[in-house]
Protein backbone atom coordinates (compact mmCIF):
# COMPACT_ATOMS: atom_id res chain seq x y z
CA UNK A 1 0.00 0.00 0.00
CA UNK A 2 1.35 3.41 -0.97
CA UNK A 3 1.67 5.58 2.15
CA UNK A 4 1.38 8.78 0.09
CA UNK A 5 -2.12 7.96 -1.05
CA UNK A 6 -5.32 8.64 0.88
CA UNK A 7 -7.73 5.75 1.20
CA UNK A 8 -11.40 5.96 2.23
CA UNK A 9 -13.54 3.35 3.84
CA UNK A 10 -16.68 4.50 2.07
CA UNK A 11 -18.44 7.24 0.16
CA UNK A 12 -19.58 8.83 3.43
CA UNK A 13 -15.99 9.52 4.40
CA UNK A 14 -15.09 10.70 0.89
CA UNK A 15 -18.03 13.09 0.74
CA UNK A 16 -17.82 14.08 4.42
CA UNK A 17 -21.56 13.81 4.94
CA UNK A 18 -23.04 15.42 8.12
CA UNK A 19 -23.93 12.00 9.55
CA UNK A 20 -20.32 10.74 9.10
CA UNK A 21 -18.84 13.89 10.62
CA UNK A 22 -21.08 13.57 13.67
CA UNK A 23 -20.28 9.90 14.27
CA UNK A 24 -16.56 10.41 13.66
CA UNK A 25 -16.32 12.70 16.67
CA UNK A 26 -16.36 9.63 18.96
CA UNK A 27 -13.87 6.75 19.08
CA UNK A 28 -16.66 4.23 18.59
CA UNK A 29 -19.40 4.55 15.98
CA UNK A 30 -21.97 3.29 18.46
CA UNK A 31 -22.35 4.29 22.12
CA UNK A 32 -20.81 1.94 24.71
CA UNK A 33 -23.08 1.37 27.71
CA UNK A 34 -20.15 1.27 30.12
CA UNK A 35 -21.86 3.32 32.85
CA UNK A 36 -24.99 1.20 32.61
CA UNK A 37 -22.99 -2.01 32.87
CA UNK A 38 -21.07 -0.80 35.94
CA UNK A 39 -24.10 0.70 37.70
CA UNK A 40 -25.94 -1.22 40.38
CA UNK A 41 -28.85 -2.10 38.15
CA UNK A 42 -26.61 -2.86 35.24
CA UNK A 43 -24.65 -5.43 37.21
CA UNK A 44 -27.79 -7.33 38.13
CA UNK A 45 -29.40 -7.06 34.69
CA UNK A 46 -28.66 -9.17 31.66
CA UNK A 47 -26.05 -7.65 29.37
CA UNK A 48 -26.22 -8.33 25.63
CA UNK A 49 -23.16 -10.24 24.41
CA UNK A 50 -22.30 -7.45 21.96
CA UNK A 51 -22.35 -4.77 24.70
CA UNK A 52 -20.28 -6.95 27.04
CA UNK A 53 -17.55 -7.43 24.44
CA UNK A 54 -17.52 -3.68 23.73
CA UNK A 55 -17.13 -2.88 27.42
CA UNK A 56 -14.45 -5.51 27.94
CA UNK A 57 -12.49 -4.34 24.90
CA UNK A 58 -12.63 -0.73 26.01
CA UNK A 59 -11.61 -1.56 29.59
CA UNK A 60 -8.57 -3.63 28.66
CA UNK A 61 -7.49 -1.05 26.10
CA UNK A 62 -7.82 1.80 28.57
CA UNK A 63 -5.76 0.04 31.23
CA UNK A 64 -3.08 -0.82 28.70
CA UNK A 65 -2.84 2.75 27.46
CA UNK A 66 -2.76 4.12 31.01
CA UNK A 67 0.16 1.81 31.91
CA UNK A 68 2.30 2.76 28.91
CA UNK A 69 5.44 4.80 29.51
CA UNK A 70 8.20 5.98 27.31
CA UNK A 71 11.09 3.51 27.11
CA UNK A 72 14.30 5.07 28.53
CA UNK A 73 16.78 5.96 25.83
CA UNK A 74 20.16 4.20 26.12
CA UNK A 75 22.88 5.61 23.96
CA UNK A 76 25.00 2.70 22.76
CA UNK A 77 28.36 3.16 21.07
CA UNK A 78 29.35 0.63 18.41
CA UNK A 79 32.91 -0.65 17.93
CA UNK A 80 35.03 2.08 16.38
CA UNK A 81 37.87 -0.41 15.94
CA UNK A 82 36.48 -3.94 16.27
CA UNK A 83 38.76 -6.36 18.14
CA UNK A 84 40.01 -9.03 15.77
CA UNK A 85 38.89 -11.89 18.01
CA UNK A 86 35.32 -10.59 18.48
CA UNK A 87 32.64 -10.98 15.85
CA UNK A 88 29.14 -10.03 17.04
CA UNK A 89 26.91 -13.09 17.06
CA UNK A 90 29.81 -15.54 16.71
CA UNK A 91 30.85 -17.40 19.86
CA UNK A 92 34.43 -17.77 21.11
CA UNK A 93 35.54 -20.75 23.18
CA UNK A 94 38.22 -20.71 25.87
CA UNK A 95 39.73 -23.68 27.65
CA UNK A 96 39.65 -23.55 31.43
CA UNK A 97 39.16 -25.83 34.42
CA UNK A 98 36.39 -26.44 36.94
CA UNK A 99 37.29 -28.45 40.06
CA UNK A 100 40.23 -29.96 38.22
CA UNK A 101 38.21 -30.99 35.18
CA UNK A 102 39.08 -29.49 31.79
CA UNK A 103 36.21 -27.46 30.35
CA UNK A 104 35.37 -25.20 27.42
CA UNK A 105 33.75 -21.83 28.12
CA UNK A 106 31.52 -20.37 25.43
CA UNK A 107 31.53 -16.56 25.27
CA UNK A 108 29.59 -14.01 23.25
CA UNK A 109 30.92 -10.46 22.93
CA UNK A 110 33.21 -11.03 25.89
CA UNK A 111 30.62 -12.60 28.21
CA UNK A 112 30.64 -16.26 29.30
CA UNK A 113 27.27 -17.84 28.58
CA UNK A 114 27.83 -21.60 28.61
CA UNK A 115 30.21 -24.16 30.13
CA UNK A 116 30.83 -27.41 28.29
CA UNK A 117 33.08 -30.41 28.84
CA UNK A 118 36.42 -30.66 27.07
CA UNK A 119 36.42 -33.80 24.86
CA UNK A 120 40.05 -34.50 25.84
CA UNK A 121 39.42 -34.32 29.57
CA UNK A 122 40.83 -37.31 31.46
CA UNK A 123 37.87 -37.54 33.80
CA UNK A 124 34.77 -37.43 31.64
CA UNK A 125 35.89 -37.07 27.98
CA UNK A 126 33.48 -34.19 27.42
CA UNK A 127 30.89 -34.90 30.10
CA UNK A 128 30.08 -32.30 32.72
CA UNK A 129 28.31 -32.20 36.09
CA UNK A 130 25.18 -30.21 36.77
CA UNK A 131 27.18 -28.01 39.16
CA UNK A 132 29.68 -27.12 36.44
CA UNK A 133 26.88 -26.41 33.96
CA UNK A 134 25.24 -24.03 36.44
CA UNK A 135 28.47 -22.39 37.61
CA UNK A 136 28.25 -19.65 34.97
CA UNK A 137 25.13 -18.31 36.71
CA UNK A 138 27.13 -17.46 39.85
CA UNK A 139 29.21 -15.04 37.79
CA UNK A 140 26.19 -12.79 37.27
CA UNK A 141 24.69 -13.27 40.74
CA UNK A 142 23.66 -9.88 42.14
CA UNK A 143 24.14 -11.24 45.67
CA UNK A 144 27.90 -11.54 45.21
CA UNK A 145 29.97 -9.24 47.40
CA UNK A 146 30.83 -6.23 45.28
CA UNK A 147 33.53 -4.69 47.50
CA UNK A 148 35.76 -5.75 50.38
CA UNK A 149 34.51 -5.15 53.93
CA UNK A 150 36.27 -4.22 57.13
CA UNK A 151 34.30 -4.98 60.30
CA UNK A 152 31.10 -5.23 58.29
CA UNK A 153 31.53 -1.90 56.47
CA UNK A 154 32.55 -1.59 52.83
CA UNK A 155 36.14 -0.40 52.47
CA UNK A 156 38.81 0.02 49.81
CA UNK A 157 41.44 -2.61 49.14
CA UNK A 158 44.23 -0.31 50.36
CA UNK A 159 42.50 0.11 53.72
CA UNK A 160 41.87 -3.64 54.03
CA UNK A 161 45.46 -4.50 53.09
CA UNK A 162 46.92 -2.09 55.64
CA UNK A 163 44.69 -3.48 58.40
CA UNK A 164 45.37 -7.17 57.63
CA UNK A 165 49.14 -6.70 57.34
CA UNK A 166 49.23 -4.83 60.64
CA UNK A 167 47.18 -7.52 62.39
CA UNK A 168 49.18 -10.43 60.92
CA UNK A 169 52.42 -8.81 62.07
CA UNK A 170 51.00 -8.35 65.56
CA UNK A 171 49.78 -11.95 65.77
CA UNK A 172 53.11 -13.31 64.52
CA UNK A 173 54.99 -11.17 67.06
CA UNK A 174 52.79 -12.46 69.88
CA UNK A 175 53.70 -16.05 69.02
CA UNK A 176 50.08 -17.07 68.51
CA UNK A 177 49.14 -19.31 65.62
CA UNK A 178 47.87 -18.28 62.20
CA UNK A 179 45.63 -20.82 60.48
CA UNK A 180 44.69 -21.01 56.81
CA UNK A 181 41.55 -23.16 56.53
CA UNK A 182 40.71 -24.20 52.97
CA UNK A 183 38.81 -26.84 51.11
CA UNK A 184 41.20 -29.30 49.45
CA UNK A 185 43.81 -27.39 47.46
CA UNK A 186 45.20 -29.22 44.43
CA UNK A 187 46.42 -26.20 42.50
CA UNK A 188 50.24 -26.21 42.18
CA UNK A 189 50.35 -22.40 42.05
CA UNK A 190 48.05 -21.96 45.07
CA UNK A 191 50.06 -24.48 47.07
CA UNK A 192 53.23 -22.54 46.19
CA UNK A 193 51.65 -19.27 47.40
CA UNK A 194 50.58 -20.94 50.65
CA UNK A 195 54.11 -22.29 51.17
CA UNK A 196 55.53 -18.77 50.75
CA UNK A 197 52.91 -17.37 53.12
CA UNK A 198 53.93 -19.92 55.76
CA UNK A 199 57.59 -18.97 55.24
CA UNK A 200 56.66 -15.31 55.81
CA UNK A 201 54.57 -16.09 58.91
CA UNK A 202 56.13 -19.23 60.46
CA UNK A 203 53.33 -19.79 62.99
CA UNK A 204 50.95 -20.52 60.11
CA UNK A 205 49.45 -23.97 59.50
CA UNK A 206 47.42 -24.97 56.45
CA UNK A 207 44.35 -27.10 57.22
CA UNK A 208 42.42 -28.89 54.47
CA UNK A 209 38.75 -29.06 55.46
CA UNK A 210 36.08 -30.61 53.23
CA UNK A 211 32.35 -30.41 53.88
CA UNK A 212 32.13 -34.00 52.61
CA UNK A 213 35.06 -35.87 54.08
CA UNK A 214 36.96 -38.87 52.72
CA UNK A 215 39.36 -39.05 55.67
CA UNK A 216 38.21 -42.62 56.38
CA UNK A 217 39.55 -43.91 53.05
CA UNK A 218 42.78 -41.91 53.26
CA UNK A 219 43.55 -42.99 56.84
CA UNK A 220 42.63 -46.61 56.07
CA UNK A 221 45.17 -46.64 53.23
CA UNK A 222 47.76 -45.18 55.59
CA UNK A 223 47.05 -47.95 58.11
CA UNK A 224 46.88 -50.70 55.49
CA UNK A 225 49.66 -49.81 53.07
CA UNK A 226 51.51 -46.82 54.49
CA UNK A 227 50.10 -44.51 51.79
CA UNK A 228 47.76 -41.74 52.97
CA UNK A 229 46.10 -41.25 49.60
CA UNK A 230 42.69 -41.33 47.98
CA UNK A 231 42.90 -44.10 45.35
CA UNK A 232 42.16 -43.67 41.69
CA UNK A 233 39.41 -46.20 40.99
CA UNK A 234 39.02 -47.89 37.59
CA UNK A 235 35.42 -49.05 37.25
CA UNK A 236 35.99 -49.74 33.56
CA UNK A 237 38.42 -52.55 34.45
CA UNK A 238 35.97 -54.27 36.81
CA UNK A 239 33.81 -57.19 35.70
CA UNK A 240 32.07 -57.34 39.08
CA UNK A 241 31.37 -54.27 41.25
CA UNK A 242 29.99 -54.49 44.78
CA UNK A 243 29.18 -51.20 46.49
CA UNK A 244 28.18 -50.61 50.10
CA UNK A 245 26.48 -47.22 50.06
CA UNK A 246 28.97 -45.57 47.65
CA UNK A 247 27.00 -43.47 45.16
CA UNK A 248 29.82 -43.52 42.59
CA UNK A 249 27.51 -42.57 39.71
CA UNK A 250 26.31 -39.55 41.67
CA UNK A 251 28.24 -37.68 44.33
CA UNK A 252 30.97 -40.08 45.50
CA UNK A 253 34.47 -38.69 44.80
CA UNK A 254 34.36 -38.26 40.99
CA UNK A 255 30.87 -39.00 39.68
CA UNK A 256 31.39 -37.92 36.06
CA UNK A 257 34.60 -39.92 35.71
CA UNK A 258 33.14 -43.05 37.28
CA UNK A 259 29.97 -42.77 35.18
CA UNK A 260 32.03 -42.74 31.96
CA UNK A 261 34.04 -45.74 33.15
CA UNK A 262 30.94 -47.63 34.30
CA UNK A 263 29.06 -47.08 31.04
CA UNK A 264 31.99 -48.31 28.94
CA UNK A 265 31.36 -51.83 30.32
CA UNK A 266 27.58 -51.65 30.22
CA UNK A 267 26.68 -50.28 26.78
CA UNK A 268 25.35 -51.91 23.61
CA UNK A 269 28.86 -52.85 22.51
CA UNK A 270 29.45 -54.68 25.79
CA UNK A 271 26.15 -56.47 25.40
CA UNK A 272 27.02 -57.57 21.87
CA UNK A 273 30.36 -58.94 23.09
CA UNK A 274 28.69 -60.58 26.11
CA UNK A 275 31.14 -58.84 28.45
CA UNK A 276 28.80 -56.58 30.41
CA UNK A 277 29.91 -56.00 34.01
CA UNK A 278 27.85 -57.05 37.02
CA UNK A 279 26.92 -54.53 39.70
CA UNK A 280 25.49 -55.31 43.14
CA UNK A 281 24.51 -52.41 45.41
CA UNK A 282 23.92 -52.62 49.17
CA UNK A 283 22.46 -49.32 50.40
CA UNK A 284 19.98 -47.77 52.79
CA UNK A 285 18.48 -44.95 50.72
CA UNK A 286 17.82 -44.96 46.99
CA UNK A 287 20.69 -43.42 45.02
CA UNK A 288 21.57 -42.79 41.40
CA UNK A 289 23.97 -45.75 41.59
CA UNK A 290 21.41 -48.05 43.19
CA UNK A 291 18.85 -47.39 40.47
CA UNK A 292 21.36 -48.60 37.85
CA UNK A 293 22.52 -51.73 39.68
CA UNK A 294 21.76 -55.26 38.48
CA UNK A 295 20.79 -56.10 42.05
CA UNK A 296 19.95 -53.59 44.76
CA UNK A 297 19.62 -54.87 48.32
CA UNK A 298 18.15 -52.55 50.92
CA UNK A 299 20.49 -52.65 53.92
CA UNK A 300 20.28 -50.89 57.27
CA UNK A 301 23.34 -48.84 58.30
CA UNK A 302 23.73 -51.15 61.30
CA UNK A 303 23.94 -54.18 58.99
CA UNK A 304 26.68 -52.94 56.65
CA UNK A 305 29.63 -53.64 58.99
CA UNK A 306 28.48 -57.21 59.66
CA UNK A 307 27.76 -57.73 55.96
CA UNK A 308 31.36 -56.73 55.12
CA UNK A 309 32.72 -59.18 57.71
CA UNK A 310 30.58 -61.95 56.22
CA UNK A 311 31.76 -61.02 52.72
CA UNK A 312 35.40 -61.24 53.86
CA UNK A 313 34.71 -64.63 55.49
CA UNK A 314 32.99 -65.98 52.38
CA UNK A 315 35.89 -64.90 50.12
CA UNK A 316 38.75 -65.90 52.43
CA UNK A 317 37.25 -69.05 53.94
CA UNK A 318 38.03 -67.83 57.47
CA UNK A 319 35.89 -66.71 60.38
CA UNK A 320 36.67 -63.29 61.80
CA UNK A 321 35.71 -62.25 65.32
CA UNK A 322 32.31 -60.59 65.25
CA UNK A 323 31.01 -62.89 62.54
CA UNK A 324 27.25 -63.33 62.74
CA UNK A 325 24.17 -63.15 60.62
CA UNK A 326 22.85 -59.67 59.93
CA UNK A 327 19.31 -60.77 60.74
CA UNK A 328 18.27 -59.80 57.23
CA UNK A 329 17.92 -62.93 55.13
CA UNK A 330 18.01 -61.00 51.85
CA UNK A 331 21.31 -59.36 52.82
CA UNK A 332 22.87 -62.61 54.06
CA UNK A 333 21.88 -64.47 50.88
CA UNK A 334 23.06 -61.63 48.63
CA UNK A 335 26.45 -61.52 50.41
CA UNK A 336 27.07 -65.21 49.68
CA UNK A 337 26.13 -64.77 46.01
CA UNK A 338 28.25 -61.60 45.72
CA UNK A 339 31.24 -63.44 47.21
CA UNK A 340 31.01 -66.18 44.57
CA UNK A 341 30.85 -63.64 41.74
CA UNK A 342 33.76 -61.61 43.14
CA UNK A 343 35.97 -64.69 43.49
CA UNK A 344 35.14 -65.74 39.92
CA UNK A 345 36.21 -62.28 38.72
CA UNK A 346 39.41 -62.17 40.78
CA UNK A 347 41.77 -59.53 39.38
CA UNK A 348 38.83 -57.78 37.76
CA UNK A 349 36.69 -57.15 40.81
CA UNK A 350 36.06 -54.04 42.89
CA UNK A 351 34.46 -53.46 46.30
CA UNK A 352 33.80 -49.89 47.48
CA UNK A 353 32.13 -48.32 50.49
CA UNK A 354 30.73 -44.84 51.03
CA UNK A 355 31.47 -44.92 54.76
CA UNK A 356 33.87 -42.41 56.31
CA UNK A 357 34.68 -44.86 59.10
CA UNK A 358 38.36 -45.93 59.12
CA UNK A 359 37.65 -49.48 60.40
CA UNK A 360 35.07 -50.06 57.67
CA UNK A 361 37.48 -48.88 54.98
CA UNK A 362 40.28 -51.07 56.38
CA UNK A 363 37.95 -54.07 56.01
CA UNK A 364 37.19 -53.02 52.42
CA UNK A 365 40.94 -52.84 51.75
CA UNK A 366 41.36 -56.37 53.09
CA UNK A 367 38.62 -57.65 50.77
CA UNK A 368 40.09 -55.90 47.72
CA UNK A 369 43.52 -57.28 48.55
CA UNK A 370 42.10 -60.83 48.55
CA UNK A 371 40.54 -60.13 45.15
CA UNK A 372 43.76 -58.79 43.59
CA UNK A 373 42.19 -55.40 42.93
CA UNK A 374 45.29 -53.31 43.64
CA UNK A 375 47.17 -52.55 40.47
CA UNK A 376 44.09 -53.16 38.31
CA UNK A 377 40.78 -51.70 39.52
CA UNK A 378 42.44 -49.69 42.33
CA UNK A 379 45.48 -47.49 41.70
CA UNK A 380 47.43 -46.18 44.71
CA UNK A 381 50.39 -44.98 42.65
CA UNK A 382 48.45 -42.42 40.59
CA UNK A 383 46.11 -41.24 43.35
CA UNK A 384 43.28 -38.75 43.24
CA UNK A 385 43.99 -35.39 44.87
CA UNK A 386 40.38 -34.20 44.77
CA UNK A 387 39.86 -34.63 48.52
CA UNK A 388 42.57 -34.31 51.17
CA UNK A 389 40.54 -33.06 54.12
CA UNK A 390 41.79 -34.15 57.52
CA UNK A 391 39.06 -34.48 60.15
CA UNK A 392 41.50 -34.87 63.05
CA UNK A 393 43.43 -31.74 62.02
CA UNK A 394 40.25 -29.67 62.00
CA UNK A 395 39.11 -30.98 65.38
CA UNK A 396 42.52 -30.03 66.77
CA UNK A 397 42.18 -26.60 65.15
CA UNK A 398 38.86 -25.99 66.93
CA UNK A 399 40.48 -27.01 70.21
CA UNK A 400 43.35 -24.56 69.60
CA UNK A 401 40.88 -21.76 68.92
CA UNK A 402 38.93 -22.55 72.09
CA UNK A 403 42.15 -22.44 74.13
CA UNK A 404 43.03 -19.03 72.66
CA UNK A 405 46.19 -20.29 70.95
CA UNK A 406 45.18 -18.93 67.52
CA UNK A 407 45.40 -15.22 66.73
CA UNK A 408 44.34 -15.19 63.06
CA UNK A 409 42.28 -17.47 60.80
CA UNK A 410 41.84 -17.14 57.03
CA UNK A 411 39.03 -19.08 55.32
CA UNK A 412 39.23 -19.96 51.61
CA UNK A 413 36.41 -21.95 49.99
CA UNK A 414 35.43 -23.25 53.42
CA UNK A 415 32.28 -22.55 55.41
CA UNK A 416 32.56 -24.53 58.68
CA UNK A 417 30.08 -22.24 60.45
CA UNK A 418 27.50 -23.92 58.23
CA UNK A 419 28.69 -27.47 57.52
CA UNK A 420 30.85 -28.44 60.53
CA UNK A 421 28.87 -30.92 62.61
CA UNK A 422 29.50 -28.87 65.79
CA UNK A 423 29.00 -25.48 64.18
CA UNK A 424 27.68 -23.80 67.35
CA UNK A 425 30.85 -24.81 69.18
CA UNK A 426 32.91 -23.51 66.26
CA UNK A 427 31.09 -20.16 66.18
CA UNK A 428 31.57 -19.64 69.90
CA UNK A 429 35.27 -20.52 69.67
CA UNK A 430 35.86 -18.15 66.76
CA UNK A 431 35.09 -15.19 69.02
CA UNK A 432 38.47 -15.80 70.68
CA UNK A 433 40.35 -15.04 67.45
CA UNK A 434 41.77 -11.55 66.94
CA UNK A 435 41.73 -11.54 63.12
CA UNK A 436 39.33 -13.53 60.93
CA UNK A 437 39.44 -13.19 57.16
CA UNK A 438 36.97 -14.68 54.69
CA UNK A 439 37.66 -14.90 50.97
CA UNK A 440 34.06 -15.92 50.22
CA UNK A 441 32.39 -14.04 47.37
CA UNK A 442 29.01 -14.27 49.15
CA UNK A 443 27.97 -13.46 52.70
CA UNK A 444 27.93 -17.08 53.83
CA UNK A 445 27.69 -18.13 57.47
CA UNK A 446 31.45 -17.97 58.09
CA UNK A 447 31.88 -14.71 56.16
CA UNK A 448 29.30 -13.03 58.41
CA UNK A 449 31.52 -13.83 61.41
CA UNK A 450 34.72 -12.50 59.81
CA UNK A 451 36.50 -9.27 60.69
CA UNK A 452 37.61 -8.84 57.08
CA UNK A 453 35.82 -9.87 53.91
CA UNK A 454 38.22 -10.02 50.95
CA UNK A 455 35.90 -11.38 48.23
CA UNK A 456 37.54 -13.74 45.77
CA UNK A 457 37.02 -13.62 42.00
CA UNK A 458 34.65 -16.06 40.33
CA UNK A 459 36.69 -18.81 38.70
CA UNK A 460 35.75 -17.49 35.23
CA UNK A 461 37.53 -14.24 36.16
CA UNK A 462 40.74 -15.85 37.39
CA UNK A 463 44.09 -17.31 36.43
CA UNK A 464 45.06 -20.60 38.03
CA UNK A 465 45.72 -24.29 37.58
CA UNK A 466 44.77 -27.67 38.99
CA UNK A 467 46.26 -31.11 39.52
CA UNK A 468 43.23 -33.17 40.58
CA UNK A 469 44.80 -36.55 39.83
CA UNK A 470 48.44 -37.53 39.65
CA UNK A 471 49.94 -36.62 36.26
CA UNK A 472 46.98 -34.56 35.03
CA UNK A 473 47.37 -30.76 34.99
CA UNK A 474 44.79 -28.25 33.81
CA UNK A 475 44.93 -24.47 33.47
CA UNK A 476 42.37 -21.87 34.52
CA UNK A 477 42.17 -18.70 32.46
CA UNK A 478 39.76 -15.76 32.72
CA UNK A 479 37.02 -15.35 30.16
CA UNK A 480 35.80 -11.94 31.37
CA UNK A 481 37.15 -8.97 33.32
CA UNK A 482 36.06 -8.91 36.99
CA UNK A 483 32.40 -7.98 37.22
CA UNK A 484 32.73 -6.47 40.71
CA UNK A 485 35.51 -4.98 42.83
CA UNK A 486 36.78 -8.40 43.91
CA UNK A 487 40.34 -9.73 44.01
CA UNK A 488 41.83 -13.18 43.64
CA UNK A 489 42.58 -14.76 47.03
CA UNK A 490 46.11 -15.75 45.99
CA UNK A 491 46.73 -12.14 44.95
CA UNK A 492 45.64 -10.98 48.40
CA UNK A 493 48.03 -13.42 50.08
CA UNK A 494 50.89 -12.19 47.89
CA UNK A 495 50.13 -8.59 48.88
CA UNK A 496 49.88 -9.41 52.59
CA UNK A 497 53.21 -11.25 52.60
CA UNK A 498 54.77 -8.35 50.63
CA UNK A 499 55.82 -10.63 47.81
CA UNK A 500 57.43 -8.69 44.92
CA UNK A 501 55.17 -10.63 42.48
CA UNK A 502 51.77 -9.05 43.03
CA UNK A 503 50.26 -10.09 39.70
CA UNK A 504 48.93 -13.62 40.05
CA UNK A 505 49.11 -14.25 36.30
CA UNK A 506 52.87 -13.73 36.53
CA UNK A 507 53.00 -16.13 39.47
CA UNK A 508 51.06 -18.86 37.63
CA UNK A 509 53.24 -18.41 34.57
CA UNK A 510 56.33 -18.73 36.77
CA UNK A 511 55.01 -21.98 38.24
CA UNK A 512 54.46 -23.51 34.83
CA UNK A 513 57.76 -22.28 33.38
CA UNK A 514 59.62 -23.81 36.34
CA UNK A 515 58.66 -27.38 35.50
CA UNK A 516 55.02 -28.07 34.69
CA UNK A 517 55.27 -27.20 30.99
CA UNK A 518 58.17 -29.63 30.64
CA UNK A 519 55.92 -32.49 31.85
CA UNK A 520 54.00 -32.10 28.59
CA UNK A 521 57.08 -31.55 26.42
CA UNK A 522 56.38 -27.81 26.18
CA UNK A 523 58.49 -24.73 26.91
CA UNK A 524 58.59 -20.95 26.55
CA UNK A 525 55.95 -18.62 25.16
CA UNK A 526 54.92 -21.02 22.41
CA UNK A 527 54.45 -23.81 24.93
CA UNK A 528 52.37 -21.54 27.15
CA UNK A 529 50.12 -20.58 24.24
CA UNK A 530 49.71 -24.25 23.33
CA UNK A 531 48.68 -24.96 26.93
CA UNK A 532 46.06 -22.19 26.87
CA UNK A 533 44.62 -23.64 23.68
CA UNK A 534 44.53 -27.29 24.78
CA UNK A 535 43.82 -26.55 28.44
CA UNK A 536 45.76 -29.48 29.88
CA UNK A 537 48.92 -31.55 30.15
CA UNK A 538 48.77 -35.31 30.60
CA UNK A 539 52.00 -36.79 31.91
CA UNK A 540 52.85 -40.48 31.61
CA UNK A 541 51.31 -42.34 34.58
CA UNK A 542 53.36 -44.32 37.05
CA UNK A 543 53.03 -48.08 37.01
CA UNK A 544 50.19 -49.13 39.31
CA UNK A 545 51.55 -51.62 41.80
CA UNK A 546 49.90 -54.50 43.63
CA UNK A 547 49.62 -54.15 47.40
CA UNK A 548 49.18 -56.93 49.92
CA UNK A 549 47.19 -56.46 53.13
CA UNK A 550 48.87 -57.63 56.34
CA UNK A 551 46.96 -56.00 59.20
CA UNK A 552 45.33 -58.08 61.92
CA UNK A 553 41.58 -57.63 61.46
CA UNK A 554 40.65 -58.97 64.91
CA UNK A 555 40.72 -55.50 66.45
CA UNK A 556 38.95 -53.98 63.47
CA UNK A 557 35.94 -56.29 63.54
CA UNK A 558 35.31 -56.18 67.29
CA UNK A 559 33.40 -52.90 66.97
CA UNK A 560 30.72 -54.67 64.94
Amino acid sequence: MDSNKKYWKGLEELNRTPEFVEKNKNEFAEPIPIEEVLSGSGLSAKTPRRDFLKALGFGVGAVTLAACQKVPVHKSIPYLIKPEEVTPGVANYYSSSYEGQAILVKTREGRPIKVEGNPNDVFSKGGLSAQAQASVLDLYDVNRLKDPKLKGVEAGWAEVDAYVMKELAAVAASGKGIRLVTSTVYSPSTLAVIAEFIAKYPTTKHINYDAVSYTGIIQANQNSFGKAVLPHYNFDKADVIVSFGADFLGTWISGEEFTRQYVSNRNSKSLANKKMSRHIQFETGMSMTGTNADARITTKPSEIGVALINLYNAISGTTLPGSKATGNKKVDTAIQLAAKELVAAKGKALVVSGSNDVATQVLVNAINSLLGSYGTTIDLDNPSKQYAGNDAAFVEFVSEVKRGDVGAVLFLNANPAYDYYKNDEFKAALKNVRLTVSFADHDDETALLATVNAPNHHYLETWGDANAVEGYYTVVQPTINPVYNTRQAEHSLLVWMENPIKDYYTYVRKTWDSGLLAKGGLSGQKGWETLLQTGMIIAAPATAGAYSFSLDLAGVTQKY
